[in-house]
Order: structure tokens, then sequence, then C-alpha cells
């Protein structure tokens, strides 16, 4: 459990840091949101066509194994990316995604009215408390702009569908090393975003913008193996809850770079609004340790 724990947090990490890059992309080239997103899956897909070699495993080659959950979390993740990069074009990167951590519910419920799953009340409790520490930190620092809070709602639904799929995805490679079947399960997920992204190409005005997007490529890339090694080891609920620390992160990063007074980062906040966001960081601490609590595994 520690394991899948310290990947989710990994994921947590990178995550922030590529949401910084990704807001610091579009505010120096003022890029829309689709010429993002297809520049940094371009790159995704480049990367995964790289790193295929380094998990391949011969069960790649039964694509029927696999098809339908490659599908379903690609189509699902496409969707959800693209509303989380609305998101961010109508309130900073510090208020949209500690809300994330919405996925967490919608992942519990799911499990329990369509997958039959059962939580014990500190699991509950752990849910509440990593929403509660969401909506704390998104809004200890102002109001999330509505239309950015519609995206992030749309996002956390995508998003949570799609953690489904790859839980199953994962699965689907029978008899492989957990971390060898989520590496291999990343690689053919983004080369099929990479290659619908391709589609665009001819039409995509920014192309000139290619390397500039690699530092939120490379980062996402990263956080996408250390989550999907996360679902592997502690499933998608509990992953999710282990993943809402990005939030935290979001903030942390947000801080030390407005304090060396970083060209793209956001003012310091107020002391108050300080106290506000380290409140609501323990909050979300204490449901990840609530949720492995009553997992009841070790």
């Amino acid at each position: 459990m520690i394991t899948g724990i310290l990947f989710g947090l990994t994921a947590a990490l990178l995550q922030s840091v590529s949401y910084l890059f990704s807001a610091t992309f579009t505010a120096r080239f003022q890029t829309g949101a689709l010429s993002q997103f297809l520049l940094n899956h371009l790159s995704i897909g480049l990367l995964s066509l790289l790193s295929l070699p380094l998990v391949w495993d011969v069960q790649a080659l039964e694509v029927s194994r696999y098809i339908w959950p490659l599908l379903g979390a690609m189509g699902c993740y496409l969707v959800a990316q693209t509303a989380l990069y609305r998101a961010l074009k109508h309130s900073p990167a510090s208020r949209v995604s500690p809300l994330l951590g919405i996925k967490v519910l919608v992942l519990a419920l799911i499990g329990v009215f369509w997958l039959q799953h059962s939580y014990q009340g500190l699991q509950w409790l752990g849910v509440g408390l990593c929403l509660l520490g969401a909506y704390w930190l998104s809004y200890s620092g102002g109001i999330i702009h509505r239309v950015a809070l519609l995206w992030v709602v749309l996002a956390c639904v995508g998003y949570a569908v799609s953690d489904l799929f790859v839980l199953e995805l994962i699965e689907r490679f029978e008899g492989l090393p957990r971390l060898q079947a989520a590496g291999l399960s990343v690689a053919l997920c983004y080369l099929l975003a990479g290659l619908v992204s391709l589609l665009w190409w001819p039409g995509l005005k920014e192309r000139h913008l290619l390397v500039y997007s690699l530092p939120a490529a490379l980062s996402w890339f990263l956080a996408l193996i250390a989550l999907f090694a996360c679902f592997a080891w502690i499933g998608v609920v509990f992953g999710g809850v282990v993943q809402s620390a990005r939030g935290l992160f979001s903030i942390l990063l947000g801080l030390v770079l407005a304090w060396l007074s970083w060209r793209y980062a956001e003012p310091l906040p107020a002391g108050s609004v300080f106290v506000q966001r380290f409140a609501a960081a323990t909050l979300m601490l204490v449901a990840i340790a609530l949720f492995s609590l009553g997992s009841g595994t070790a």
C-alpha cells in the first residue's frame, strides 16, 4: 500500500508542475486551449513511442484483448483534458487544481452505484475531508470563475470514468509486473492520443511552439506513469484521494515561485490566506490517512 501512496504523491507533484508549465505557456504565447492541448499531446505521443520498447510485452500484439478499455480511457481523458484547459483559461491553476478533488466523490459514487463496491465509514470520512480540503484550498485565495467551475466539474467526471477504464486496461495485461503493465498502458494510451492529435497538425498555426510545450508534456507524461502505477497498487478511489494532494503541491509551488519573484507567478497571498491554505492541506493529509486506515490493507 505504501508503494501505491508514494506513486500517487509523485503523480500529484508532477501534475502540479505540469499545470504551472501549461499556465506559463499560455501566458507567454497567448495560445488557445486547443492549440496547447494538441502541442502537448503530440509531444506526449512521441515520448510514448520512445518509451514503448522499455515496457514492451508480446500481449500488446493481441489488440482485441484491450481495445475497448483503451478507447474508453482515451476518449474520456481527451474530453476531461480539454475541459481542464478551458478552466485554466478562466481561473489560475492554484484555484482550478484543488477542485479536481471532486473526482474522488465521482469515483466513490460510481463504485457504489455501478460497480457495487462498499466503503467503510472511515473511508467515506476521508472522501468528505478530501472534498472539504479541496474546496478550502481553492477558495482561500478568491472565488473561482463560475465558467471555470463548470469546466472543472466536466473534467472531474471525464477523469473519473477514464481512471476506471485505465485500471481495467492494466488488468488486461496478465502476468506482467504491475509497474510494467502500468508503463505499457501509458505508452499505448498516449501513443493513441498523439496519433489523434496528429490529425490536426496540417492546420495548426503554432507548430513552431512545439519545443516550448515540452516542459509541460514531459512532466505530465512522468505523472501519468506514476498515476497508472498508483492505480495498479491501490485502486482508483484510494488513488484519487492520494492524488488530491496536487492541490497542496500547486499552492506550495505557487508560493515558492512568487517568493522568487518569477515573472509568471501569482502574487504572494496575505498571511491569513496562507494559514487557511495550510489548514486545508492538513485536512487533505488527514483524508489520505483515514482512507488508508479504513481500507484495512497493509
